[in-house]
């Protein structure tokens, strides 16, 4: 698909426009779905062929169903939605899921891993809404060591 102002096809549209381009791991399931422009990201989905029971302390990984082609002056970010840890009683082992220009290949599906920090057993199910994605573009300066900091400042 080539824009539809200039018609430049592939990574000529991502330098140009800034696109992100980004495939579905299977079509027949949701992929990026930004359902309100108030959002600030993107809502990711569990792609499961079946669900995942989580006991207490127990850990998963789950796939979300996308890859991205991310461009290497920007980075995805990851996070939990709010009501992901209120309806599950999980969390992301890392925090926050960081995606660089590393991972561009076909197979690189996005995932999250989770942990089940509470005391009761919990199902997360195939489309359930776990995530939400933010693009950022990168700050890139080459860094310099100094031997101490703030002399030059006025």
């Amino acid at each position: 698909m080539g824009c539809e102002n200039c018609g430049k096809q592939g990574k000529a549209t991502t330098q140009v426009h800034g696109f992100i381009p980004y495939m579905r791991m299977d079509t027949s399931r949701q992929g990026f779905n930004k359902g309100n422009p108030h959002h600030a990201g993107y809502d990711l989905f569990a792609r499961l062929s079946e669900p995942v029971h989580l006991e207490p302390g127990a850990v998963a990984v789950i796939p979300l169903n996308v890859a991205t082609e991310i461009p290497i002056e920007a980075v995805g970010l990851l996070f939990q939605c709010y009501s992901t840890h209120r309806k599950w009683k999980v969390k992301l082992t890392n925090g926050v899921g960081v995606i660089d220009s590393m991972f561009h290949k076909d197979e690189d599906e996005w995932s999250a891993e989770f942990k089940n920090d509470s005391n009761e057993s919990t199902i997360i199910r195939d489309g359930d809404k776990l995530c939400q994605a933010v693009f950022l573009p990168l700050y890139m300066k080459e860094l310099y060591e100094v031997a101490g900091l703030g002399s030059a400042t006025p």
